[in-house]
């Protein structure tokens, strides 16, 4: 399936194609299956956006939103479900052209971070939760659950335009019923297939085998085959990439780089700090990753991830496994603890 940046003739007639049927049709499959926060969040929204397209007739079409004319046309994306209670019950099919008015030129810097961020986190493809236990955790500590990986790092950009968007879009329960979803997740779907274009001998991180093992992927997808062709299905070409790469350029990138994460059956969290402001975090929640065929082998990660802002490595304070550690020596010590190398940092 070919795809577009938005342009004025697709909000033309995706504004007469997008009508309360299908609105309430896919708010309703989103609602009762998607994947967030988990290895399924880039598959699970590249097959639920390959078939919204295929239904409705027309192109993929992504907008890039730290560009005014995107984001001008975007705007005007204006049908919606909407509800103001958490059981839906009041659920309102709506036409507002009151969308992206919070979206400002900082939210538009922090996508840009985000993005890169994205990018640059080639170790890992994608997370992988074999026993619920990322979920679970998250559940219980009450907050969003943040990893090393690539799709998690994907989500958290992802998330900024959810909430800037506004409407139905902020919340899990009625986004799906949202025009804007749509393009926004094309977006996010060009910036996993131009990270793979980046990293083109990533495989598959998912075997047959963790397939047939696992009852959650076998409901949502027919066979291990439809996996393995949404992994390696191409919809952009060199041009639409360009518009990924050109949002990371202008960046100044740093990031903490760990050698060495051993394998244990223990989760690993780190929260970094600057002068008291969160510079940085990701967690390990298992070791268990036995998908991760390359680790396996070596029984060890590597592991790099993306500083919010440059900073010399001695002047960042640690939160390591919940504990605090204001310099850089305590901090290694308390690595070693928890099998993981010394940080080191890495500008490009």
């Amino acid at each position: 399936m070919s795809s577009q940046r938005i342009n004025q003739g697709f909000v033309d007639i995706f504004n007469q194609a997008f009508n309360e049927d299908i609105s309430r049709k896919y708010q309703k499959i989103h609602m009762d299956n998607c994947h967030h926060w988990d290895y399924n969040f880039v598959l699970w929204h590249r097959k639920f956006v390959n078939q919204f397209w295929q239904e409705i007739g027309l192109e993929r079409t992504y907008a890039v939103l730290t560009e005014p004319n995107d984001r001008e046309l975007y705007s005007k994306l204006t049908k919606s479900l909407v509800s103001d209670l958490d059981d839906l019950s009041d659920m309102r099919w709506v036409e507002d052209t009151g969308k992206l008015n919070s979206f400002t030129s900082q939210d538009q810097s922090q996508m840009r971070l985000e993005i890169s961020q994205a990018m640059a986190s080639s170790t890992f493809a994608i997370d992988l939760d074999l026993e619920g236990s990322n979920n679970a955790f998250f559940r219980a500590e009450g907050r969003p659950y943040y990893n090393l990986s690539f799709s998690s790092q994907l989500e958290e950009f992802h998330d900024i335009i959810h909430g800037e968007t506004g409407r139905g879009m902020r919340r899990v329960g009625t986004a799906g019923g949202d025009q804007c979803f749509f393009v926004h997740h094309t977006f996010v779907d060009l910036v996993f297939e131009a990270w793979l274009a980046k990293n083109p001998n990533m495989p598959l991180p998912i075997t047959e085998e963790h397939f047939n093992a696992t009852p959650d992927l076998q409901e949502e997808y027919d066979n291990y085959e439809e996996l393995v062709t949404l992994w390696n299905e191409r919809h952009y070409n060199s041009s639409d990439y360009n518009h990924v790469y050109r949002i990371i350029e202008p960046l100044p990138r740093q990031s903490i780089l760990f050698n060495s994460i051993r394998h244990t059956e223990d989760f690993r969290r780190v929260i970094m700090f600057h002068n008291g402001e969160e510079i940085g975090r990701f967690a390990i929640l298992t070791g268990r990753i036995e998908t991760c065929l390359s680790c396996a082998k070596r029984e060890q990660h590597t592991g790099q991830f993306l500083l919010r802002k440059l900073v010399n490595l001695h002047e960042i304070e640690w939160v390591i496994n919940r504990r605090w550690y204001r310099s850089l020596e305590a901090a290694i010590e308390a690595f070693e603890e928890i099998g993981m190398s010394a940080p080191v940092i890495v500008s490009f």
